[in-house]
């Protein structure tokens, strides 16, 4: 017995007419008068009274007819759950997200995943960039919003900016000095007392790689690890710093504060998105990730469009 035969039979009797059902299902007569008859041989009985006025159930038609609808319900309702659950995104989500990047996109990425899937559980964790790759690989978190290095050389990652680094201090000298600069060579570091972040910060491993390069060496004032901290210190004039395009956004405006690009050579740090290796991620995840990702390039746009523009002139 087949959904098929079911379905040609229910029609049938609904229209009282074969015909009539045919037209309604869209399929030729013969093929419906075949199902119908090898129906009736399965079941060892006949199931159609046909008359010149059309065709009426018999009573062993009638008890299929109402076993037949009671069938075909149940397998639109399957069908119907199955497009729920496939439409439907449900599920926890553990994203860990490094560093200043966090205090850009934290709450915009929380809000557009709430807005798009509500039913999606989002645990945001903020840390160090190589420690949330570490937490990556051991499978506490789903994904990982870093910074390029070594601990992501050999995962699949997906890149979102190149984010330049800048010369941010209150220094009264440095600010008279740079007084209608448009940018400060790296070298220059090496006379300003710098505010950095302990070993292994994304910023500074970017900076040191940059200064051990071009063989250049700078004073640290002092090692400051949270973000916020860091900016508050440069606001409150306890030296000079190196920030990334994430803060400078965050404190640009501020009095007395001056900020301009490092040149020769620019600094900057990668922003990337990195999914649990080993496993398959879940829907949920998946959809989480790309979300993440544009809201990402909407938030680093300013910086994006100026790199696009450098590249076309």
């Amino acid at each position: 017995m087949e959904l098929r035969q079911l379905r040609y039979f229910v029609a049938v009797v609904d229209a009282g007419s074969i015909t009539r059902a045919c037209d309604s299902l869209h399929v030729v007569q013969s093929a419906v008068s075949r199902q119908l008859r090898l129906l009736e041989e399965e079941l060892g009985s006949s199931l159609l009274l046909r008359s010149g006025l059309g065709v009426s159930p018999t009573p062993a038609g009638t008890a299929l007819y109402s076993h037949a609808r009671t069938i075909l319900k149940q397998v639109e309702d399957a069908k119907s759950s199955v497009a729920f659950e496939e439409s439907h995104i449900a599920g926890s989500v553990v994203i860990g997200i490094a560093g200043s990047t966090a205090q850009l996109c934290a709450v915009p990425i929380l809000a557009a995943a709430r807005a798009s899937y509500p039913d999606v559980v989002l645990s945001i964790h903020e840390g160090v960039s190589n420690a949330l790759v570490a937490s990556l690989v051991a499978g506490k978190i789903d994904i990982a919003i870093v910074y390029a290095s070594e601990a992501t050389e050999n995962l699949d990652t997906l890149s979102v900016v190149s984010e330049p680094l800048f010369f941010a201090t209150t220094d009264p000298v440095a600010r008279r000095e740079y007084a209608g600069s448009t940018s400060v060579k790296l070298s220059e570091l090496a006379r300003w007392p710098l505010l950095v972040q302990s070993v292994p910060g994304a910023t500074r491993a970017a900076i040191d790689r940059a200064c051990a390069k071009e063989n250049i060496r700078y004073t640290v004032a002092a090692e400051v690890n949270a973000p916020s901290s860091l900016n508050a210190s440069v606001l409150a004039g306890l030296g000079s710093a190196v920030l990334p395009w994430v803060s400078v956004e965050l404190i640009q405006g501020s009095e007395n504060l001056l900020i301009l690009p490092l040149v020769n050579p620019g600094v900057y740090r990668e922003v990337v998105i990195v999914l649990r290796p080993g496993s398959s991620p879940s829907r949920a995840a998946t959809l989480v990730r790309d979300l993440a990702f544009e809201k990402l390039r909407e938030l680093h746009y300013p910086i994006i469009a100026a790199q696009d523009f450098s590249l076309a002139a």
